[in-house]
């Protein structure tokens, strides 16, 4: 069987979402199925094509960016080419050229897969809104046009705009994930930037955009301190997001907190591990958030969770008990949160079974290929 996946960014952009897909991409061809990548080449040094870890990619060249988006107009034309030779299509949303390619799709008979990974929510700003209005109005048409769409948790679907009309479509999997040993040796090199006076860490990381609300963090900082003052934040992700200049936005908040707050900046997929291993507590802080892989990936680690009371995010504490769940968009409730966990850590990570077993790679995988296996 060929399966072919669309997508805007793939490997090695870093984001949940192109963790997601080249983690889903490369476990299929493991199991022999061939599967090729479709996506852009959002950085002129990639290659064009090339193989990594079984799984062919293709990357076409962009002629302009649009706000989180990347304009390809070859684009389309690869996929009518590569469509005639695959026997099913996933693509992952947002995509901006959804409707057209499952329009291709219906025409030609190929089974089309959405995959959901959040609504669209952009900052301010007129071009946003009607950027958000296109994406919905196209990625409607094109989930009735679709065999299926995969979501992650109902908890998200209920309360999306976008999916909670069509319940008839959904596939509920959650993404792959790997859990992976971690020795001494692999911390040494981060822990050697904390500072060497602290009791307690505390760790966060994504890209610097509003949605995932580390504003609100940063405000709760001097609210821990002033019963934990022996406590470190510590941050790992990109500043410098070209679409959304936020961490500039709140440069203030940072440069009052850089007495107890560490920036590493963008880590290495391989080096996250490692920093999860280096906290106490991980918080997610977001505003909106359908399911943080960083969630996971801390868990996994034995990190408890401190995660906002949205939709998706709190799914991961719901199940497994790993963590604290706290008002959204509150500091004040964020801080209290974060200070119950560290003073009682040992009655959350208790749970850490519950979330590899959970989250266990292979009963996963064994889900998507079940979909994907079913005659068309």
């Amino acid at each position: 069987m060929r399966i072919l996946f669309l997508l805007t960014y793939y490997y090695p952009h870093w984001t949940g979402l192109t963790q997601y897909a080249r983690r889903l991409a490369e476990g299929l061809a493991k199991k022999s199925l061939q599967i090729k990548v479709l996506t852009t080449r959002h950085e002129s040094s990639l290659k064009s094509k090339e193989n990594i870890n079984g799984v062919e990619i293709c990357r076409k060249p962009i002629l302009f960016r649009l706000s989180r988006t990347l304009v390809s107009p070859s684009f389309i034309w690869a996929f009518w080419e590569e469509i005639k030779h695959s026997d099913k299509v996933v693509i992952y949303l947002p995509f901006a050229e959804v409707l057209l390619a499952s329009i291709i799709g219906k025409i030609l008979r190929k089974p089309i897969y959405l995959v959901h990974n959040g609504d669209l929510k952009l900052p301010d700003g007129i071009v946003n809104r009607l950027i958000e209005k296109f994406y919905y109005f196209s990625t409607e048409i094109a989930i009735i046009l679709a065999k299926g769409i995969i979501i992650q948790t109902q908890d998200y679907g209920n309360s999306s705009k976008l999916l909670s009309k069509y319940k008839n479509k959904w596939k509920v999997i959650l993404p792959l994930f790997e859990k992976r040993h971690i020795s001494s040796i692999d911390t040494s090199k981060l822990k050697t930037k904390l500072f060497s006076n602290k009791k307690y860490t505390v760790g966060f990381a994504g890209r610097f955009v509003e949605e995932k609300g580390f504003d609100i963090l940063l405000k709760a900082i001097p609210i821990v301190l002033h019963q934990l003052p022996n406590t470190q934040f510590i941050f790992a992700g990109e500043t410098k997001v070209t679409y959304e200049d936020f961490f500039n936005q709140t440069k203030k908040l940072v440069d009052k907190n850089k007495s107890t707050l560490i920036i590493f900046g963008r880590l290495e997929e391989s080096e996250m591990p490692s920093f999860y291993k280096l906290c106490d507590v991980f918080v997610i802080s977001s505003r909106s958030d359908c399911f943080p892989s960083i969630g996971v990936e801390a868990m996994l680690a034995g990190v408890p969770l401190v995660v906002t009371d949205i939709p998706g995010a709190r799914v991961q504490v719901m199940d497994t008990g790993m963590g604290k769940i706290v008002k959204s968009q509150d500091e004040q409730e964020l801080a209290v949160g974060i200070i119950e966990v560290l003073n009682n850590k040992a009655k959350y990570i208790k749970n850490k079974e519950k979330a590899i077993e959970i989250y266990e790679y292979q009963k996963t995988l064994g889900q998507y290929q079940e979909l994907f296996g079913k005659r068309i």
